[in-house]
């Protein structure tokens, strides 16, 4: 009697531990697990050390802007336009908050990048969902190209043509 052939067993990906040490910098194992699919495992790393800043430096610091803005990339990373956006926006009301200016090239480059964000979002009521927000936002920073606001207008009105999905 011939014996069954053994049941292929697929491979388990441990994730590394990564530590918040303020001696390590995680940057690398972000940026690896991201490149190679793990955005939940990145995510989750970047927010740990944004917990650790908040936790030790306080909102509104540069370290917890730093990973709020690193945890926005990563959205983008993992082709999720509708929360790269809210987070670049966050990004972007916290250094407002915190006192810098709205000229300042953080402050636009959050906005920009949330409006480019929000410009890739392929679901209509997701976009018409973060469209006041960054209306308000795009007014308060109305960055240094023309036309900003007014390309969200127009978005805006495009999506009014657009019916909700159930």
């Amino acid at each position: 009697m011939a014996r069954p052939s053994p049941v292929p067993v697929p491979r388990q990906e441990v994730a590394p531990v990564v530590e918040a040490r303020p001696d390590a910098d995680p940057h690398p194992a972000i940026l690896a697990a991201a490149q190679s699919g793990r955005h939940g495992e990145a995510a989750a790393i970047a927010a740990m050390w944004e917990s650790t800043a908040l936790r030790t430096r306080g909102a509104g610091s540069p370290e917890a802007l730093h990973w709020l803005e690193v945890r926005a990339d990563l959205a983008r990373l993992a082709q999720d336009p509708g929360r790269s956006c809210e987070l670049w926006m966050a990004a972007a009301s916290a250094r407002l908050a915190r006192g810098q200016a709205v000229d300042t090239e953080d402050v636009e480059a959050a906005v920009d990048r949330a409006h480019h964000q929000w410009e890739q979002l392929g679901d209509p009521a997701q976009a018409r969902a973060l469209a006041a927000s960054l209306t308000r936002l795009r007014r308060a920073v109305p960055g240094r190209r023309p036309g900003a606001l007014e390309a969200i207008g127009r978005r805006i009105s495009a999506l009014e043509h657009v019916p909700a999905t159930p």
